[in-house]
């Protein structure tokens, strides 16, 4: 709220020079706050995209580990996630704001206001399914971007599996299901150590894609 706050206060001075009247009537008023409610929720979508792909990609993760029932409050989320769901969301806050993503984020919001001023409503010169077709694109790939980004994790989980189920098979008496209980969160977190660096790159370019999508889709609202 206080970000959203501090957005509209240092905008306005902007907008306002390229607004012209507003209606006194409510219908058109009510259209008008509707379309920059489409708007944000639209752009809004495809900016978190990349966070969402994180939180599940850590809940994949912790489930296969056996780690999920520990709970973290993460302030990005307002919510209680996983353990590595909160550590992935973190880093990709982290890696955000290293590569500027919030002057880009910013700078698409002006745009937006540029290109549709408050007083009148997108022209989707290029028609109204081209824009569709760029937030379709970012949820389509949000399955994809989950699944890279726990893959190693997964496949370690996947196959301490296979180890404990071959220790099982030579050692019945063990009690192989406890002794799992405790590896594999060991495992997870000496993968997530390991191959921290490809899900840093792996985060990087994401956010470049994501980012280059959020910018199409200001433009197409022309």
């Amino acid at each position: 709220m206080g970000v959203g706050v501090t957005l509209s206060l240092v905008l306005f001075p902007s907008v306002a020079d390229r607004m012209g009247a507003l209606p006194t009537s409510a219908l058109p008023y009510i259209a008008l706050l509707l379309k920059e409610v489409f708007i944000g929720v639209s752009l809004a979508f495809i900016v978190n995209i990349i966070f969402d792909a994180a939180r599940v990609a850590g809940t994949l993760v912790d489930t296969m580990a056996g780690s999920n029932n520990a709970q973290l409050y993460v302030p990005q989320l307002g919510q209680q996630v996983s353990l590595f769901s909160s550590l992935k969301v973190q880093l990709s806050v982290v890696l955000f704001l290293t590569l500027d993503g919030h002057h880009i984020v910013i700078s698409a919001l002006a745009d937006s206001f540029a290109i549709v001023p408050l007083d009148s409503f997108p022209k989707f010169s290029k028609g109204t399914w081209a824009f569709f077709e760029v937030i379709s694109r970012a949820f389509a790939n949000l399955l994809a971007i989950s699944l890279s980004l726990a893959a190693p994790q997964m496949l370690s989980a996947f196959l301490t599996d296979l180890a404990m189920g071959a220790v099982n098979r030579v050692a019945p008496n063990l009690q192989v299901f406890f002794i799992a209980m405790a590896i594999k969160p060991m495992v997870s977190v000496l993968i997530a150590a390991l191959a921290l660096h490809m899900l840093i790159g792996r985060f990087q370019s994401e956010f470049v894609h994501m980012l280059e999508l959020l910018l199409r889709a200001v433009h197409l609202l022309a």
